[in-house]
C-alpha cells in the first residue's frame, strides 16, 4: 500500500517527502541559528556541509513533487519572480536604503 501522498501515491506524489525535507532543512537552519552561523555544532557535525545536503535534498523532493503533479512551470516562474525580488532586498539592505 502507498501511503499517503508519498512517492507512488495517486493524489500529490512527493508531498509526503517534501514535508520531511523542508523539516529536515529547518532543523538545521535552527541550529546555524542558534550558533549564531557558526558553523561547528557541539555534536561534531559540520552545519555547513548539512546545509548543503538538506538544501540539495529539499530541491530534489520539490523538484519531484512539482513534476509528478504537473505544475514545475508554474513553480519555477514564481520562484524566478521571488529570487529576484529577495536579490532587490538585499542589495537594498547592503546600500542602506531599508
Amino acid at each position: 500500500m502507498t501511503a499517503p501522498f508519498g512517492i507512488g501515491a495517486e493524489v500529490w506524489p512527493g508531498l509526503a517527502k517534501t514535508a520531511e525535507e523542508a523539516g529536515e532543512l529547518l532543523q538545521v537552519v535552527g541550529k546555524l541559528v542558534a550558533t549564531a552561523g557558526e558553523p561547528a555544532h557541539y555534536d561534531g557535525s559540520d552545519l555547513r556541509v548539512r546545509l548543503i545536503e538538506e538544501c540539495g535534498d529539499l530541491l530534489a523532493a520539490i523538484g519531484y513533487l512539482t513534476a509528478a503533479n504537473g505544475i514545475a512551470d508554474e513553480v519555477a516562474e514564481r520562484a524566478a519572480g521571488k529570487r529576484e525580488l529577495f536579490q532587490r532586498w538585499h542589495d537594498d539592505e547592503r546600500a542602506g536604503r531599508r
